[in-house]
C-alpha cells in the first residue's frame, strides 16, 4: 500500500460551521469572490483558498493518478486559530475535527486524518488530542513549529507531548507562521528558506529542551525532509560539545536524537533523499507530497523511485513506515 503523509484540508463542513456561526469560533467566511477566504480572530483573512483545499474528490483524483493508495490528512495550518482565546480556539479545532473525520468517513474510510489543536493552551490541546483520537479515530495531530513564538521544547508544552504519547499518535510538525525577516524579500524566501527554518528551530528545540527524553514514547514527524536538522546536525554536536547553553536541560548529543524523529520525503532532489535515508534509516522516512500546495510535488513517488533506493527501501518509505506509524489497515 502506497501512503501520503503529507496532504492538507479543510472540511467544507467546517467552513461552513464558521459561516454560519463565526462569532462561537472566532472566525469570519467571506464570500467575496470565486473560492471563499477565512479571517481567524485579528490575523488578516487568508488568500482566495485552492479548491483542491476543500474539495475532497480534488485530492482523491490526485491520490488516484499517482498510484497512491491512502492519505494521511492534515489540516490548513493557514487557520489554526492560535491567535484567538482559548474557548474559540478549543471551538475552532473540534469542528475542524468532526468535520474533517465526518468527510473521511464518507469518502469509504480508506484514510486517515490528523487533529488540528489550539496550541496557546496545552491542556485544552492535550484534550482536544484525546477526543480527536478516542472519539473521532483520527490518528494523531498536526501543529505549527511556531506556537506563536514559544519554543516547543518549553515545559509549558509538556501535557500535549504527554497526551501524544499516552496515546501513540504521532505529531507532525507543518510551518506556516513565521517572524517577519526583511531579507526574505520578494522571491518567496520565506517559504523556501522560512518554512525548513521554522522545522529545524521545533526540532532542536525539542531535543535541547529535553521534550524526546522526558517522553521516551512520543512519535514527531518533521516535514520537507526535516528542514535543516539531518544536514547541519554535525554543528548541533559540536555546539552541544563546546557551548554548555546547548547542554543546560540536560540533553544527550544531538546526532543521537536523529532516529527519534520521522521524516517526510518531500525534499525534491534524490540526492537529497539518498542521504536522508542513509543518515536516519529507511524505516524513519515517509512519503510526501504537500498537495495541493505549489511546492508540493506532483509526482512524489517518483522521487522515491529515483534516488537509488533499495527495493525494500522503497517499499518502506511508499508505504510501509506510513502504514506501521499511523496503524492503517
Amino acid at each position: 500500500m502506497i501512503v501520503d503523509v503529507h496532504v492538507h484540508f479543510l472540511s467544507p463542513l467546517a467552513i461552513e460551521a464558521a459561516r454560519k456561526a463565526p462569532a462561537r469560533f472566532g472566525v469570519r467566511v467571506l464570500d467575496d469572490g470565486e473560492r471563499p477566504r477565512l479571517a481567524v480572530g485579528a490575523e488578516a483573512p487568508t488568500r482566495p483558498l485552492l479548491e483542491a483545499l476543500y474539495t475532497l474528490p480534488a485530492h482523491l483524483t490526485f491520490l488516484d493518478a499517482q498510484g497512491i493508495d491512502a492519505a494521511v490528512f492534515g489540516p490548513l495550518m493557514d487557520v489554526a486559530g492560535y491567535s484567538l482565546a482559548p474557548a474559540p480556539a478549543a471551538r475552532w479545532s473540534r469542528a475542524q475535527n468532526e468535520a474533517l473525520a465526518e468527510s473521511l468517513a464518507g469518502a469509504g474510510g480508506r484514510h486517515a486524518g490528523l487533529a488540528t489543536v489550539p496550541l496557546q493552551d496545552p491542556a485544552l490541546a492535550a484534550e482536544e488530542l484525546r477526543f480527536a483520537v478516542g472519539s473521532l479515530g483520527l490518528r494523531g495531530a498536526m501543529i505549527d513549529p511556531n506556537a506563536l513564538g514559544r519554543p516547543l521544547g518549553d515545559t509549558a508544552f509538556d501535557p500535549l507531548w504527554k497526551a501524544a504519547a499516552d496515546l501513540g499518535a504521532p505529531v507532525i510538525l507543518h510551518p506556516f507562521l513565521l517572524e517577519a525577516v526583511e531579507r526574505f524579500g520578494r522571491h518567496y524566501l520565506h517559504n523556501l528558506v522560512g518554512y525548513p527554518l521554522e522545522t529545524t528551530l521545533a526540532a532542536a528545540s525539542l531535543i535541547f529542551g529535553g521534550v524526546l527524553d522526558r517522553f521516551p514514547a512520543l512519535e514527531v514527524v518533521l516535514v520537507h525532509g526535516g528542514g535543516f536538522l539531518p544536514y547541519h546536525v554535525g554543528r548541533f554536536d559540536r555546539g552541544h560539545a563546546t557551548r554548555p547553553e546547548a547542554r543546560a536541560d540536560g540533553a544527550a548529543l544531538p546526532s543521537g536524537y536523529l532516529r527519534r524523529f520521522h521524516y517526510d520525503s518531500l525534499v525534491q532532489f534524490p540526492p537529497a533523499l539518498a542521504y536522508l535515508v542513509s543518515v536516519v534509516g529507511e524505516d524513519r522516512v515517509l512519503l510526501g507530497s504537500d498537495h495541493p500546495f505549489w511546492l508540493g510535488d506532483p509526482e512524489p513517488t517518483r522521487l522515491v523511485r529515483a534516488a537509488g533506493l533499495s527495493e525494500t527501501a522503497q517499499t518502506a518509505i511508499l508505504g510501509g513506515n506510513a502504514s506501521r506509524l499511523f496503524q492503517l489497515a
